[in-house]
């Protein structure tokens, strides 16, 4: 799938079917092998399939960040400006931050530690819903 694809239902729904992994307090994200971090196979999958919906995109993530500072720093509590971007900010945030993570090993499983990652996931679902 290119990137900056349209989404569709199909694809979103896809994406969605993590949302209880990543809400549940008990899930395992990654381990650590021999001093290094290592996804779990739910959070590898999970990154597939953003790859073959197309929900990443082609941009200047670098310049995206500079412009939009509040998620620059994943120690900034950014639920409620999560909880109120659209799609393409969805998109755009979610592609900075795998993209961060070839540049800062680990930057991911932070996204995802912090709630990041479940609370685009939810924004995700109330687009969905709202658009039923």
């Amino acid at each position: 799938m290119p990137y900056d694809a349209v989404i569709t239902h199909e694809e979103i729904k896809k994406l969605l079917g993590f949302l209880p992994y990543f809400q549940d307090s008990n899930s395992t994200f990654y381990r650590v092998i021999n001093g290094y971090m290592a996804e779990s196979e739910e959070v590898r999958k999970f990154r597939e399939e953003l790859n073959q919906t197309g929900f990443l995109m082609v941009f200047n993530w670098h310049e995206w960040l500079s412009d939009h500072e509040e998620f620059k720093d994943l120690d900034n509590d950014i639920h409620d400006k999560i909880m109120s971007s659209d799609l393409d900010t969805l998109r755009k945030l979610m592609t900075s931050y795998i993209r961060g993570d070839r540049f800062n090993e680990g930057l991911f499983i932070s996204a995802i530690l912090k709630g990041h990652i479940r609370d685009v996931l939810l924004r995700l679902q109330e687009l969905k819903d709202s658009h039923e």
